[in-house]
């Protein structure tokens, strides 16, 4: 089960309005979600635009969960490309998209279904 960003920053930020339905997923699920070294790096965009600390939000994820580096090689990132024009997603969803491999993706973004993925709803209740 992977994990993109928005299920990170739900559990990692204070009074965000995904948390407790993150805290359940998180519960339910802990041994059987992973995440990618890409969402790491949106963790820390997202910090440094927000002026918050990235070292906390990248420790806070990477203690939470397996952090995978998937190899997605051309191929990969020539997929990202073709489901950004298609759906009209941005590059980081894309990516997310073709890191989870398939695999089931949490997130609140309605676009992964869009898509054809299998998604953990975060905005409903567990």
């Amino acid at each position: 089960m992977y994990a993109e960003t928005d299920f990170f920053l739900a559990l990692l930020k204070e009074g965000d309005w995904l948390k407790k339905n993150a805290e359940r997923i998180y519960e339910k699920h802990k041994d059987e979600i992973w995440t990618s070294t890409h969402t790491l790096m949106e963790l820390i965009l997202l910090a440094y635009r927000d002026g918050k600390d990235p070292l906390e939000m990248v420790e806070g994820a990477s203690n939470l969960v397996e952090v995978r580096e998937p190899k997605i090689g051309v191929n990969g990132y020539l997929s990202a490309c073709y489901v950004m024009k298609k759906y009209g997603v941005t590059p980081f969803d894309a990516l997310h998209a073709i890191y989870c491999d398939g695999d089931e993706i949490i997130s609140s973004d309605k676009k992964y279904d869009e898509i054809g993925l299998k998604r953990v709803k975060l905005e409903e209740r567990v």
